[in-house]
């Protein structure tokens, strides 16, 4: 699932599910990029060799406004991972640099449609509130000003819950926010004292979060966690990964929803194009919704996987609509 904590024995795409989604309208005039020259119709590594590398895992992405740059975390052998930035250019991927804003354990950037906002997950500690559990993630904010981005600041409750005494990963961990109209924002957490990743909607005014309201019925059974979840950029699908759930090829698998009169419909593998024996987590779309990305690591059995790399495909051939 992709909780990346510091718990070996655990996938990086679980560690990191505890955040995000999105809504349904912008009246921001989306960008409409190639980032290949052929047609994508089976998904390949992104930009393999710069972006997506054998000898490190690479997952989460992000694009600003204008789809030109791209901020992903990258985790290299026995490092934390950071947070990298890749601009476009010419048709090619610039050679990755760890963001300025990266300096501790840090993950699943998202950048706001309209570019004011870049928030992220960061290990990080928060100052005054010491984290008492056996391991903590958060999210911070930084706004855009003429200088580039502000100096991070961690969000508050009730986004974060910084963990207490006994509580344990991943009980109150976030690290992905996300929003398609920068008003209504989506993430994955674990609320302290349950024991399931949940959705939940929230609205921000520019300075406060309101209180989280949770989005239910994706699976007939409530034990399967739902995390690391985006909304294309038309609303009309909700896309998360989920660990073991029914419909998958086991393992980490991306499931998605449609939008129904009533909310979101149950959902559904999106299927064998994108899941397949190995493991596949961080589904996203590109600005435009032209490609889906996701990432995708080997299973290699007995809680062993190999690194994790991006990949893409033109969105048109998951076929989303057919689904259902």
């Amino acid at each position: 699932m992709q909780f990346h904590s510091n718990m070996q024995n655990i996938p990086i795409p679980f560690i990191i599910t505890i955040l995000s989604l999105f809504s349904c309208t912008s009246t921001q005039r989306i960008p409409t990029i190639s980032y290949s020259k052929t047609t994508i119709s089976t998904p390949i590594p992104l930009a393999e060799g710069i972006i997506s590398t054998k000898e490190n895992s690479e997952f989460d992405l992000t694009f600003s406004p204008n789809g030109r740059q791209l901020y992903f975390t990258r985790r290299k052998p026995t490092e934390k991972q950071k947070i990298y930035e890749s601009n476009f250019s010419n048709g090619q991927w610039s050679t990755p640099k760890i963001a300025a804003f990266s300096t501790d354990r840090d993950e699943t950037p998202f950048i706001t449609p309209n570019g004011k906002y870049l928030f992220f997950g960061s290990e990080r500690p928060i100052p005054n509130q010491p984290n008492l559990g056996n391991f903590d993630m958060n999210i911070w904010k930084m706004e855009k000003t003429n200088n580039g981005w502000s100096q991070p600041i961690p969000l508050t409750d009730p986004i974060n819950q910084v963990q207490i005494k006994g509580e344990e990963w991943p009980s109150s961990n976030n690290n992905l926010l996300f929003s398609n109209d920068n008003q209504t924002f989506y993430f994955t957490t674990m609320q302290r004292g349950t024991k399931t990743v949940n959705l939940f909607q929230t609205t921000f005014d520019g300075k406060n979060f309101q209180e989280p309201k949770p989005i239910t019925g994706f699976f007939t059974d409530p034990k399967f966690w739902i995390y690391s979840a985006v909304i294309s950029p038309n609303g009309k699908f909700l896309v998360f990964n989920s660990y073991g759930a029914t419909g998958g090829q086991g393992g980490e698998d991306i499931f998605v929803s449609t939008k129904t009169e009533q909310g979101w419909s149950p959902a559904k593998s999106i299927g064998n194009l994108v899941n397949t024996s190995n493991e596949e987590s961080s589904p996203r779309f590109s600005r435009d919704g032209k490609y889906f990305f996701f990432s995708r690591a080997a299973n290699l059995g007995n809680d062993e996987y190999g690194e994790w790399d991006i990949y893409f495909v033109e969105t048109e051939y998951l076929y989303l609509d057919k689904l259902f």
